[in-house]
């Protein structure tokens, strides 16, 4: 993989503020004492808004308290952490609700300024969008709870029907690299690939027997069945690859990039991106330093 540029200026390391993560209410006000905020392109400076694509169906990440459908009620991993980069860069954050495949075509028209939604940072997505990756995902292969006996392994799985969400690439990648390393490895057929029409979907073919097995961030069917669905589903071995999971920002944005980056940064600094992942039991998938597109920044 090529070693990317250095993107973020020597001026960051003077631009480190405290603060910790807000609300939809507005921000501090921008002004001149706040090096992260005259980062900003002066067109979000201006606005004093940051509009972030964000889905909030994936738990815990982003998604709704049970009982509600008001999108405005959304918590979650990425609601705090992107209010606490909009606090650090003095602007209020406004959550854009699409369908996930048109996040990246509004980043390029402009509709949206970032991505926060769990996007896998994958080298196919990085021709349009520059990603400052915040934490680490890991496909994590899961059954159902009765049928956890037929796959003590992840070896287990092969030659079996796995869903998985057609719009995955990342997770349909990692099963392919998997059919070879441990399928053909171990003389096994290699998994049957189920595509589905998103989580839901998958789910649903898991419980009709038409799947055997399914994939899902390990950050995310972790906390299904801890907290969602206690007893209903079974993880299988440990997950099957490393993917890092960016902020997405249009390839022409690069000073936006740059001032979210920076503000990332110091949230890492002041222990507030610690807190956060802590707040939502992921300190194991936080990251360590700022990387974008995976490659360190100075």
């Amino acid at each position: 993989m090529k070693k990317s540029a250095t993107w973020v200026s020597v001026a960051v390391a003077a631009a480190l503020l405290a603060g910790c993560g807000g609300t939809d209410e507005p921000a501090a006000t921008a002004s001149s004492d706040n090096p992260l905020n005259a980062m900003l392109p002066e067109s979000v400076r201006k606005a004093g808004r940051l509009n972030v694509g964000n889905s909030p169906v994936y738990p815990p990440m982003s998604y709704l308290p049970e009982g509600t459908e008001d999108r405005e009620k959304r918590q979650g991993f990425d609601v705090d952490l992107a209010r606490a980069i909009g606090e650090k860069l003095g602007v209020t954050v406004t959550f854009v609700t699409q369908e996930y495949e048109q996040y990246i075509p509004s980043l390029a028209t402009g509709r949206i300024d970032l991505v926060q939604s769990a996007m896998q940072d994958l080298e196919s997505r990085r021709e349009t969008v520059d990603f400052v990756d915040y934490y680490t995902t890991g496909p994590q292969l899961f059954t159902r709870a009765d049928r956890a006996g037929q796959f003590p392994t992840e070896a287990d799985v092969c030659g079996h029907k796995v869903a998985v969400d057609s719009g995955d690439t990342g997770y349909r990648a990692a099963l392919t690299d998997f059919n070879t390393r441990v399928c053909a490895t171990a003389g096994k057929p290699p998994v049957q690939e189920l595509t589905t029409n998103g989580t839901a979907d998958a789910l649903l073919q898991l419980q009709q027997d038409r799947a055997d097995v399914s994939i899902r961030g390990a950050e995310s069917i972790r906390y299904v069945t801890k907290e969602q669905e206690p007893g209903k589903y079974a993880l299988i071995g440990k997950p099957i690859a490393e993917i890092p999971v960016g902020i997405g920002v249009s390839k022409k944005q690069t000073q936006l990039r740059d001032a979210v980056a920076a503000a990332l940064k110091a949230l890492i600094e002041d222990g507030t991106y610690v807190k956060i992942g802590e707040k939502w039991g992921l300190s194991d998938i936080l990251r360590p330093a700022v990387t974008v597109n995976d490659q360190p920044v100075a």
